[in-house]
């Protein structure tokens, strides 16, 4: 069995739109597991406009699930990070602790709305870059306003941004121009990490198999498990992700 890694993967109970009790939780857990992941970094979402103040019951729900874990799967391991929705106080909430980098690195998972400005996205990134983070830009290709802006992807990726993509999005469940602009960012090798961004068992469940499949027979062996397993582990363990490959 192929074995991956998932650092954005919505898991925790009562922490956002993802799983509503601790059940569901777990189910999610078991079907990645199943799917051959190994290596978790689930990632709530954090603004606090949007979610409130969800630290508290982050931590707690994180706790249940390192324990359910450790009992039912020693040989998995599970991170806790956030997936930061961008905001002017973004920076702060990160440099006191109250939004969490994946597994204490700097690395910080940071997403947008789906039609934030080209400028806006690029001026927050370096703002984390300025502020001594590297910042990984979630589901890449849903962004309407930056469709086929290869030259913005370019000077981010210069700049030492990392590329997220979703695996549903890859296998067309999301929008068309989301599936086109997932192909072409692997197309030209601009993608780091595909992931699953889920958030349930039905509408955005956490298995990675079938992109797997799809981008290990259009783009090769190694950039599927770069972009599956192995810049996952090395952001998670901290050991010279932010390097291009």
């Amino acid at each position: 069995m192929t074995v991956f890694a998932d650092i954005h993967i919505h898991m925790l109970c009562r922490t956002d739109d993802g799983p509503r009790t601790p059940e569901q939780m777990l189910a999610i857990f078991e079907r990645a597991y199943a799917a051959g992941t190994r290596l978790f970094c689930v990632t709530p979402h954090f603004h606090y406009g949007l979610f409130g103040d969800n630290t508290e019951r982050t931590r707690a729900a994180y706790a249940e699930l390192c324990e359910a874990a450790a009992r039912l799967h020693p040989d998995a391991l599970v991170a806790l990070g956030n997936e930061l929705r961008w905001g002017p106080s973004a920076v702060e909430w990160l440099d006191r602790g109250a939004c969490n980098t994946l597994n204490g690195t700097r690395y910080v998972l940071v997403d947008f709305h789906a039609d934030e400005s080209a400028y806006t996205i690029k001026n927050a990134l370096y703002r984390l870059l300025n502020a001594g983070y590297h910042p990984i830009l979630a589901h890449a290709e849903r962004y309407g306003e930056l469709y086929r802006c290869w030259d913005v992807f370019d000077e981010l990726k210069n700049k030492g941004v990392l590329i997220q993509i979703d695996a549903d999005s890859v296998l067309g469940n999301w929008t068309r121009q989301a599936k086109q602009m997932g192909l072409q960012l692997l197309k030209r090798r601009l993608a780091d990490l595909v992931c699953s961004d889920a958030h349930d068992l039905t509408e955005r469940p956490p298995e990675l198999t079938q992109a797997f499949a799809l981008i290990l027979k259009r783009f090769g062996a190694d950039y599927a498990e770069q972009l599956f397993y192995r810049k996952a582990a090395q952001i998670i363990f901290n050991r010279g992700a932010y390097e291009q490959p």
